[in-house]
């Protein structure tokens, strides 16, 4: 059996990260947001050291696996990106939001597979459907947003 060679370019590596903890003991605490519901996950450290969170609402946990994926955690973080919400209002809106998206998304997808010379009217009819969602959910959204006052 032949040892490892530790000179290798180990640069996402699912290893303890000894040397990082007083550089991560920042993130324990605070706030990721539930892919899911959108709910302020606090994220906590796993038995090896790592950043991981857990929903129990909806029943997923988050793990956050390598030196690249960790210090995106740790950047975001620190810029004050992760957005998480607070009270069931705001929650229901930031689900929507990101439902916008992925519908958006899914929009793109099915507009590149409609066919330039001979569109397909099965995929066509898809991109209205996604299209009528999008709009339910826009007003969705704006139906939930307080009114500007002037």
């Amino acid at each position: 059996m032949s040892e490892v060679d530790r000179d290798l370019d180990s640069t996402n590596v699912n290893a303890t990260f000894d040397p990082l903890k007083d550089a991560l003991g920042a993130l324990y605490g605070q706030e990721f947001p539930c892919p899911l519901c959108g709910a302020g996950l606090p994220i906590q450290r796993s038995k090896r050291g790592k950043p991981y969170c857990t929903c129990n609402l909806c029943g997923i946990q988050i793990f956050f696996r390598g030196k690249v994926g960790i210090a995106r955690l740790r950047q975001m973080a620190n810029e004050g990106i992760l957005i998480s919400a607070r009270d069931e209002s705001a929650a229901r809106g930031i689900v929507l939001l990101n439902r916008l998206d992925q519908l958006k998304l899914q929009k793109r997808e099915l507009e590149s597979k409609r066919g330039f010379i001979f569109p397909d009217s099965n995929v066509q009819n898809a991109i209205r459907i996604v299209d009528a969602e999008i709009e339910r959910v826009q007003g969705e959204l704006a139906k939930m947003a307080p009114c500007a006052q002037s």
